[in-house]
């Protein structure tokens, strides 16, 4: 997904900076700051239905304790097919939860950095 460009809003790792120098500009570093937390959103569902894919095919993976404690050659030629046919998910689970927590934090930053402006609209009123 490729986010759209700003002028007043510069996004470098989780910090967000707006430098917005008049009301004019302060009202248009507000609405992107409101696109940019509307496509950060977006980014966090997909990872969120990711993280959940990754989980259940770990699962699906493992097998019900039940399954486990079955001994013999069945059950073990069980678990292997089982194991196979679990779809290894496209992403690591640590990666996916790494990313998460970044764009949670942008979303904080984000927030943040609308309150400011809101703040200093309010000065220059």
């Amino acid at each position: 997904m490729q986010l759209s460009s700003a002028r007043f809003v510069s996004i470098i790792g989780t910090e967000v900076h707006a430098n917005p120098a008049s009301k004019a500009e302060g009202k248009i570093a507000l609405a992107e700051l409101r696109q940019k937390k509307k496509e950060f959103a977006l980014r966090r569902r997909a990872l969120i239905s990711q993280q959940r894919a990754a989980k259940d095919a770990a699962e699906r993976a493992e097998g019900s304790p039940a399954q486990n404690k079955k001994r013999g050659f069945a059950a073990f030629v069980g678990r292997l097919f089982r194991k196979a046919k679990a779809r290894t998910p496209k992403r690591d689970l640590t990666e996916i939860d790494a990313d998460l927590a970044a764009v949670d934090e942008i979303l904080f930053n984000l927030d943040s950095c609308a309150v400011q402006i809101e703040g200093k609209l309010l000065q220059l009123g």
